[in-house]
């Protein structure tokens, strides 16, 4: 012992906190440790409750998946429970059954836990047989040579840190060989009352260090150093043993030592004890594998060898029941699941349990909400101690007692006052998150404050900040990914739109151009057609012998505006696969248009036969039946003469147009005096036709009945001339016919008073024009008795017809303004001719 030994534990009576002189890290406290209550009677028989509850959430990971059902019967070793592999769920361990049974209930139940939560757990009822499957992990006792195999076997066992953090083990194992160059092995239990990890190592020593052996061998550790608190000489002697009894076992061990530290708490606490034996102080929030360090609890290790040679998942731990109101404390092999009050009352309690239990021991252990919640796997201790009286809560006098006591260097007391003031950043920035809670700060605190539930409170509370905080980040950049999608969205259409205008503008920039090209080869086909018009009328004119006659010359113009329109059309006609008009075409062309000259001449002849007869009969006297039906066939004569002479006069106009440009395109000098001679033709005719009309301007109303022969018939084929000359004559005959018309009015008007009378000859008029119809009209004049709403009828009629002679006279004053117009054409011509 050295001299600071020997003065610490002098000064120990006097000054209890004269120990710390003893160890490297900061702070820590010197309770009664009550360890003797259990250690000083051996391990209990294994014992069997009437029923294990299995909750399939453990301290870390998420839950597991049930592979059985209710009144399934089930064996010891076989796995009940699972990750979701489709799920690939992490931090999962399974779950195997403690014991044979029956699957009594699958449902929720209360877990061992300070905030009294329920969770779904596996209910058995077991049979007592303790029906066992031998190596149901497959294992072949080798010892693995590479970290990934030792991970798996860990994964399939259900092996967790059985110290108290409950880290799945094979989450902790790094997954690269040689990143780990010490070992250290946790035996320093510093918890009061707790002494399951002592009794472990003085009965199963040589487990715990073949374990430890496994775990280097595979991970390619350097060295293995046990940490054990002086305060447990028998462990020591034991574990001292086994390792000089492994020493010249195969394969060569890796070396091992133990390494004595002082009693004091929380010398468990991974931090203080690496520091204690490294002298490595792991930073803060750091972890210890990054130094290259690996802490391993000794019950970790044991379940580890029972895995790896025998095959056996985890389903039991050495778990210490003790406590003020047992008689008989002890360790117990307990099975997974056991309940805490049935493991109690084997300890004899001194008084009824109406009290809660412990899990864990007095500094950090937790009040369980339910007498009746299950073993786990972290479960190390069972204390019953019956409530005390609590002292009362005083402010807190600013002694730097907590502040001495604090093992990890913080500052409790400035943590305190922002935590009780809410101000959870302050408490953050000085490192809360770095507190223990082993409640050393509460233990030495004057004033009885419960530092450890305030720090408890802020990290829960912090917690729940920074998650809200990281929502609302989340949130935001959510909104501005959405904001840069609906810009980008934007100018895409933008883009888009902006695309298809120049597409339009490019086309409409193209389209003239494209027009242009059009209208040339058009004029060019155009050009084509006219002298092939030509030449066909060249050949025309060359072939007779004789001096055409004026109805020949007609004949020939028509030709010739039919050739040119024929022209015009090539090209359409070759692209639809017709043929041109050949030149037996062009002749039967020409005799159709005199055969239709002929008939027209024997129209006029007898139109003029029919006006001298109608002239002759004018002179009897009219009786008023014929004056009559005279005066109606005078209105349907008016206005069929009306219909076919506005349509033949369009058709003339509309043809001679054509004619006269097609004949500037071929040959204008040709064709004008052509044209110049057809009129002249023409006008003589009307002149003659006037001078007729004039003669039978007294015809009577019956004159109408005769059907003037339509000279447009078929025009499809007639020459623009002879259409021309038709439109004039049909343009004379109406107004001849108006001008009867007029005058059969004036003498219906003078000769019949009733007006009822004219009401109806002029309603009949308008229907038929034959000698029936007029015999029908006859008799509705001695028909007095008509309505009203005939008069008015009859009196629109009326009123029609008079807008229709109205339109009439318009249409012959248009149709003499053109004969005068073509006259004096015709004189400018002549005189041309002349010169």
């Amino acid at each position: 012992m050295s001299l600071l030994q020997s003065l610490a534990n002098t000064l120990a009576p006097i000054y209890p906190m004269a120990k710390r002189l003893l160890y490297r890290f900061h702070g820590g406290v010197f309770p009664q440790y009550h360890k003797s209550l259990s250690a000083r009677n051996p391990v209990h028989a294994r014992f069997i409750p009437q029923e294990l509850i299995l909750p399939l959430a453990q301290p870390v990971g998420e839950e597991a998946k049930p592979l059985v059902e209710v009144g399934e019967q089930i064996r010891k070793n076989q796995l009940i429970a699972r990750a979701d592999s489709s799920a690939d769920k992490k931090l999962v361990v399974p779950v195997h059954a403690p014991t044979s049974g029956v699957i009594a209930a699958i449902e929720p139940r209360t877990l061992p836990h300070a905030s009294g939560l329920r969770s779904l757990c596996i209910v058995i009822k077991p049979d007592g047989r303790d029906d066992t499957i031998d190596n149901a992990l497959n294992s072949n006792g080798e010892w693995p040579a590479e970290p990934q195999p030792l991970k798996d076997i860990l994964a399939d066992s259900g092996i967790i840190g059985m110290g108290g953090a409950g880290f799945p083990t094979y989450a902790k194992l790094p997954r690269e060989k040689g990143k780990i160059r010490t070992l250290i092995i946790n035996g320093a239990e510093c918890e009061p009352f707790i002494s399951c990890d002592d009794l472990l190592m003085q009965t199963h020593a040589e487990e715990i260090l073949l374990g430890a052996q496994i775990t280097a061998h595979a991970l390619g550790i350097d060295e293995i150093v046990c940490g054990i608190e002086n305060n447990k000489p028998q462990a020591i002697h034991q574990m001292q043993t086994a390792i000089e009894q492994l020493s010249g076992s195969q394969p060569t061990p890796v070396a091992s030592r133990i390494h004595e530290v002082a009693t004091v708490y929380p010398m468990g606490g991974q931090k203080q004890l690496v520091y204690e034996i490294t002298g490595v102080e792991l930073a803060a929030r750091g972890h210890a594998i990054d130094q290259g360090i690996l802490m391993m609890n000794v019950a970790t290790l044991r379940a580890l060898y029972r895995a790896v040679a025998f095959g056996e998942p985890l389903t039991s731990r050495l778990v210490t029941v003790s406590g003020q109101g047992l008689h008989k404390g002890f360790n117990i092999d307990a099975l997974i699941g056991t309940p805490f009050n049935a493991l109690a009352e084997l300890a004899e309690p001194k008084s009824t349990l109406d009290y809660p239990l412990i899990m864990g021991g007095p500094m950090m252990g937790v009040q369980m909400p339910d007498n009746a919640v299950p073993v786990i796997k972290t479960t190390n201790c069972i204390l019953a101690n019956p409530p005390e009286p609590r002292e009362m809560q005083m402010p807190c006098i600013r002694c730097g007692e907590c502040m001495d006591a604090c093992p990890v260097n913080l500052l409790p007391q400035q943590m305190y006052w922002h935590a009780q003031g809410h101000e959870y950043e302050k408490v953050e920035k000085l490192n809360v998150f770095d507190c223990i809670e082993c409640g050393c700060c509460s233990y030495v605190c004057p004033s009885h404050i419960p530092l450890v539930q305030y720090y408890r409170h802020a990290k829960a509370e912090i917690k729940l900040l920074n998650a809200e905080k990281e929502a609302a980040e989340v949130a935001k950049k959510r909104h501005e990914f959405k904001l840069a999608r609906i810009e980008r969205e934007k100018a895409e259409r933008e883009a888009r739109l902006k695309a298809k205008k120049e597409a339009v503008k490019k086309q409409t920039a193209d389209k003239p151009q494209a027009d242009s090209e059009t209208s040339a080869k058009s004029a060019a086909a155009a050009r084509a057609a006219a002298a092939k018009a030509a030449a066909s009328k060249k050949a025309s004119a060359d072939s007779g012998d004789k001096p055409l006659s004026a109805r020949e010359k007609a004949i020939l113009a028509a030709q010739k505006a039919a050739a040119n329109k024929q022209g015009q059309t090539d090209k359409d006609k070759k692209v639809k696969g017709q043929s041109l008009t050949t030149g037996k075409d062009k002749e039967a062309q020409a005799e159709a248009a005199k055969k239709r000259a002929m008939a027209a001449a024997k129209a006029a002849a007898a139109k003029k036969q029919t006006a001298e007869k109608d002239a002759s009969q004018e002179n009897k006297p009219l009786s008023a039946r014929d004056k009559a039906i005279a005066a109606a066939k005078a209105a349907a004569a008016k206005k069929a003469a009306q219909k076919r002479g506005e349509e033949n006069v369009a058709a003339a106009v509309t043809e001679t147009d054509t004619a006269q440009n097609s004949d500037q395109k071929s040959d204008h000098s040709k064709t004008h005096k052509s044209s110049a001679r057809d009129k002249a033709i023409a006008t003589a005719k009307a002149a003659a036709a006037r001078k007729k009309a004039q003669k039978n301007e007294t015809d009577s109303s019956e004159a109408a009945d005769t059907q003037t022969t339509d000279l447009t018939a078929d025009t499809q084929e007639t020459s623009p001339a002879l259409e021309k000359e038709q439109a004039r004559r049909a343009a004379i005959e109406k107004a001849k016919a108006a001008a009867q018309s007029r005058k059969l009015t004036q003498r219906k008007q003078e000769q019949h008073s009733d007006k009822s009378e004219n009401v109806v000859s002029e309603k009949t008029s308008s229907k038929t024009g034959d000698t029936e119809d007029a015999e029908q009209i006859s008799a509705q004049q001695s028909d007095h008795e008509k309505t009203k709403d005939d008069a008015k009828s009859a009196a629109k009629k009326a009123a029609m017809a008079a807008a229709k002679r109205a339109a009439e006279k318009r249409a012959q004053q248009r149709a003499e303004q053109k004969l005068a117009e073509s006259k004096a054409g015709d004189g400018k011509e002549q005189e041309e001719e002349t010169h």
